[in-house]
């Protein structure tokens, strides 16, 4: 039979009163060392655990806050790290989207490159217009409008055909001219 304090009281004590469980501790450490080791030692031996009813020692309130604190933590961090390589990845497809020539453009540069290769008088554009669509127009169009060519770049934009995505933006461009060619003089 114990000859000091219950179980339940000790941890009561532990839990409340530190000053009076190591007066007690200190007591029964000198008067009676197998009751020491059996019932108080146990709750220096595992400071963050205290006895529980069997003897053995369980987590107190304390040490089940820090643990879920620190798997809070955890879950946290893999949850940022798996936003931050969702949005890089997202970021890098858009990017590699956009560096992508498009189709159009490719088209466009190397019809462009072909009539640099061979010389043409002006009147050769006309002969063109099956095998360019409005879209293609507008574009070289637009393009002659910046080399300051506005007798070219007025016959693509009139080829651009009612209806498409490009028609009324060509009819701004050929207003446009007009005035460039009245101060561009």
């Amino acid at each position: 039979m114990a000859s000091g304090p219950s179980k339940q009281d000790l941890e009561m004590y532990w839990q409340s009163s530190r000053q009076y469980f190591d007066e007690l501790a200190a007591y029964y450490k000198q008067a009676d060392p197998e009751y020491y080791k059996t019932y108080i030692m146990p709750f220096y031996s595992n400071p963050l655990g205290s006895v529980s009813q069997s003897g053995s020692t369980g987590s107190s309130g304390a040490s089940k806050l820090i643990v879920v604190a620190v798997i809070f933590v955890f879950i946290m961090a893999a949850g940022g790290v798996g936003v931050f390589l969702l949005l890089n990845e997202k970021s890098s497809k858009e990017n590699d989207k956009q560096n992508e020539p498009d189709k159009k453009e490719q088209k466009l540069e190397s019809k462009e490159k072909e009539e640099t290769k061979t010389p043409r008088n002006d009147d050769s554009d006309e002969g063109d217009e099956t095998s360019l669509s409005s879209d293609d127009h507008f574009l070289i169009g637009s393009k002659k409008i910046a080399d300051k060519d506005y007798d070219k770049a007025e016959y693509h934009l009139k080829q651009v055909k009612p209806g498409t995505q490009y028609y009324e933006q060509s009819k701004q461009l050929l207003e446009s001219i007009k005035l460039l060619r009245k101060y561009d003089k």
